[in-house]
């Protein structure tokens, strides 16, 4: 009698576990992931995984040069989300950056799975690159594409080496070069330099140039600064990313004289590049800035 019992009860275990009504594994492979921040959504595209939902998803398409795969939902804005917006669509996984989730980690468990990621430690030198690649692999452990994943961080690798090649081969090994984005307002004009401990520094020292920026080790990766504060660089190289939702504020920028006497732009040793080289993405990102840095040093 036992024993036809204990035979009955792991018969329907067994059924539960095929779809009657089972738990996810905890390990299992996550489906329906929703993206709180840029980086996030570009790693789920660059594993091959569509989103069902992200945050400011116009935004991205404006910034980030890397194509988002699907169409994900917009869920409202990267720093205030739409709680409502998220359940609905019923994810197993949320991926937010730990900056973003200081208000509604709590709110956001009670949904489903959380992956805090953590893309902005403290310290100097490569921290933000090594985070950036800490995280992906989280995501592609998280999504069931760990192989994908690595092939993903190997491809960015070589192409780092292939950009640092063809840097040395034009003799600009070793220089100085500050990256720069626009930063500031409209009536206050500035720009923001990446500084040692960023991610864009990383990708530079991986091509064989110098972070020409060295002033302190912000969180975010970058300083903010008026325009008159770049006359300290005297014969280094300037990138500048101009991003397109900045227009009005880069043409005021271009259009100050202290700018237009800086020593980076009297002597022509500056750089533009595309608007959309995203300083703050993953490997799809880095592989970007490694590519429109090493085109912009072997023009000229």
């Amino acid at each position: 009698m036992h024993r036809h019992l204990r035979s009955l009860t792991i018969a329907l275990v067994g059924l539960l576990a095929f779809g009657l009504g089972a738990a996810v594994p905890a390990n299992a492979a996550a489906k329906r992931v929703v993206a709180l921040e840029w980086d996030g959504l570009e790693n789920l595209s660059t594993l091959g995984v569509s989103a069902v939902g992200a945050a400011d998803v116009k935004g991205y398409d404006a910034y980030v040069g890397i194509g988002r795969r699907g169409t994900p939902t917009d869920v409202g804005l990267r720093q205030s989300p739409s709680l409502s917006r998220i359940r609905q669509l019923k994810p197993d996984l949320i991926i937010v950056p730990d900056y973003r989730s200081e208000r509604n980690l709590s709110a956001l468990k009670k949904i489903a799975k959380v992956l805090v990621t953590h893309p902005y430690p403290a310290g100097d030198g490569d921290v933000q690159f090594n985070a950036m690649v800490t995280d992906y692999r989280r995501i592609a452990r998280a999504v069931g594409k760990r192989r994908q994943g690595e092939a993903v961080l190997k491809a960015m690798t070589q192409s780092f080496s292939a950009v640092k090649g063809a840097i040395a081969r034009k003799g600009r090994s070793g220089i100085k070069l500050t990256v720069a984005t626009p930063g500031g307002t409209t009536s206050a004009p500035a720009l923001r330099l990446a500084t040692n401990n960023s991610q864009a520094a990383g990708v530079l020292r991986r091509i064989g140039v110098k972070n020409g920026w060295n002033t302190g080790t912000p969180r975010y990766g970058f300083a903010t600064v008026g325009v008159s504060a770049m006359a300290q660089i005297k014969n280094d190289w300037v990138a500048f990313v101009y991003t397109k939702p900045f227009e009005q504020q880069i043409k005021q920028i271009q259009g100050l004289d202290s700018f237009k006497k800086l020593p980076v732009m009297k002597k022509r040793r500056y750089r533009n590049l595309a608007g959309k080289t995203w300083l703050f993405g993953g490997p799809g990102s880095a592989r970007l800035i490694a590519a429109q840095i090493g085109a912009a040093l072997l023009r000229g």
